[in-house]
């Protein structure tokens, strides 16, 4: 799937597309940490000019892509930063396992936390043992 989506309201984006970034993983809200980097993503796009280059659409349809605003390659900023993990499960890109170990190393984010827990083994978790539907 080839596609590109800009979008400068994230109103309109949020309403009209379902997107999930390519290569990371970030806490779920209710977990350590999910509320800081939701607003660590807000701060990177909000109101602002966004492009989505769409590769895929997931198993709950949202489309899968690298998201670019200003310039700024979005996946790049979060893991350097420590506000999401790569997700090595479906993306091999070997920048994304450096710019997560420098943000470990640096103890940034949610790895300033000694064990932080990653949110695939949170939302299995939570839907073995009845808990809340996670998306």
């Amino acid at each position: 799937m080839n596609r590109i989506i800009v979008c400068s309201d994230e109103e309109i984006l949020a309403r009209k597309y379902r997107i999930r970034m390519r290569g990371i993983d970030a806490p779920e809200l209710k977990m350590t940490y999910g509320k800081e980097s939701k607003s660590a993503l807000v701060k990177l796009i909000g109101g602002k000019r966004t492009t989505i280059h769409v590769y895929e659409q997931d198993q709950f349809d949202r489309y899968v892509g690298d998201v670019y605003c200003n310039c700024a390659f979005i996946q790049e900023k979060m893991l350097k930063n420590g506000h999401a993990w790569h997700f090595t499960t479906y993306d091999k890109r070997p920048e994304f396992a450096k710019w997560e170990r420098e943000a470990r190393a640096a103890q940034r984010g949610l790895f300033a936390s000694l064990n932080p827990e990653k949110p695939w083994d949170w939302r299995r978790e939570q839907r073995s043992g009845g808990g809340i539907q996670v998306y």
